[in-house]
């Protein structure tokens, strides 16, 4: 595989997302759905992956995962922070540079440095994804042009 793997700190987050901090302590599988659903369109035109690593075995379906997002729930009384450690350092160092750990968890990325591996805290991260979400709309949107009634004719006579 050409691209890059990210692993992301799920919780992490979502809590340095305004809006998904709000609909997390409202309703947490949505915030949940939510990311992942972010996530799929942010990985869908790329050669790229993730892992989204949330801690605690919630016994939820494994149905949030989609082809390009894996999502993980750490066993207990492993934290999601161990098993992105995990993952990091089951990898070859030619791997680890293929690897983009995003959190804002000093252990974390203290980890993924030591490691080889890049890191992006969550807000730089956040950033990004905010950013793309503007381009694709901007570029997806076509502005409504009315057509007047011979325009119409016109069209219909070809």
């Amino acid at each position: 595989m050409n691209g890059k793997t990210y692993i992301i700190d799920g919780y992490n987050l979502i809590h340095k997302s305004s809006k998904l901090r709000k609909t997390f302590s409202e309703n947490p599988q949505l915030a949940r759905e939510t990311l992942v659903s972010i996530l799929s369109d942010f990985f869908s035109n790329s050669k790229d992956r993730c892992f989204l690593i949330f801690d605690g075995n919630l016994n939820l379906p494994s149905s949030l995962s989609t082809p390009k997002v894996r999502v993980i729930f750490s066993t207990p009384p492993h934290k999601a922070d161990d098993e992105i450690k995990k993952i990091i350092m089951s990898k070859n160092l030619n791997e680890r540079s293929n690897l983009i750990v995003v959190s804002s968890d000093n252990e974390i990325i203290n980890c993924a440095k030591a490691c080889g591996a890049s890191r992006i805290s969550s807000e730089e991260f956040l950033k990004i994804l905010s950013s793309k979400s503007r381009n694709s709309k901007t570029n997806d949107e076509k502005p409504f042009v009315k057509l007047t009634e011979e325009e119409i004719k016109k069209m219909f006579e070809r």
